[in-house]
């Protein structure tokens, strides 16, 4: 069972409230492959802000859903805490049982370890990753299913501001890629064991407003490189980056310092 409840009436023009509850499990069907289907249902209330479009005031009201989702997960990395080699590909479909709009969600993700140099402790890390979302009865894809672009695939820009906007709200996207390359700098402090520096480069696009395709002029490649700080601590890792923005928008929201609670490398 959960229960969640999302206030993004400031910067994307609604809020949610849901509740339901999913079962599933996790088996290898072959050597490295995993399979994890699962079974879930949601009610969901949607509001939006007294300054929304028309759109987004379409779509307040509530709805139930139920979802067939699964993966799978083909790993062959050597390790799965501080990887050094191998690779990792991972896809994603939720399949809409009973829904108004029968959104289904599309997810791939490919990542690839290597030792940059024979002498180095350097690892570098490639990593695509591209998501879409559709409807399968031609309707609208409701505001809380539309994508963004993740928080940790893009720095260098505020989370979920970038990409097509209605009416002052930043209102996501039905695609979504990235591409993410990072070394680690063991170099760096190596006394320090508790401390990983890396530098990266991150690359997004996000794109496609079904309901309107007139708004949908934000299809561009934003982009930006830095440096990243992951601090192990009994809390567990803290991950400070710095980032300077390559490429964007106008309209997008940069941010050249950003704190999180987990790692990126």
């Amino acid at each position: 069972m959960s229960s969640t409840k999302t206030d993004s009436l400031k910067d994307f023009g609604y809020k949610t409230s849901n509740t339901g509850f999913s079962i599933g499990t996790t088996f290898e069907q072959y050597e490295n492959l995993y399979f994890s289907p699962e079974i879930s249902s949601a009610y969901e209330k949607l509001e939006t802000s007294s300054t929304a479009s028309k759109f987004l005031k379409k779509q307040e009201g509530s709805y139930t859903d139920i979802y067939f989702n699964h993966s799978l997960n083909y790993d062959l990395r050597n390790q799965r805490y501080q990887t050094t080699e191998g690779f990792r590909n991972t896809f994603q479909q939720d399949i809409p049982l009973v829904s108004e709009n029968m959104e289904i969600i599309n997810s791939f993700q490919s990542t690839f370890y290597r030792k940059l140099f024979l002498s180095s402790d350097m690892i570098g890390r490639a990593t695509f990753y591209a998501k879409m979302a559709n409807s399968l009865n031609n309707s609208d894809v409701r505001i809380s299913k539309r994508l963004y672009v993740p928080e940790n695939k893009l720095r260098g820009f505020e989370s979920g501001k970038i990409g097509p906007i209605d009416n002052k709200d930043f209102i996501g996207g039905n695609y979504v890629s990235t591409i993410n390359l990072s070394s680690s700098l063991p170099q760096l402090l190596p006394s320090l064991e508790f401390l990983d520096f890396s530098i990266f480069y991150d690359a997004a696009n996000i794109w496609g407003v079904d309901y309107d395709s007139s708004i949908d002029d934000s299809s561009a490649v934003r982009s930006s490189t830095g440096l990243a700080l992951d601090v192990l601590t009994p809390i567990g890792p803290l991950n400070f980056s710095f980032s300077q923005v390559i490429t964007k928008k106008s309209t997008d929201k940069t941010q050249a310092f950003r704190f999180n609670l987990g790692t990126t490398f």
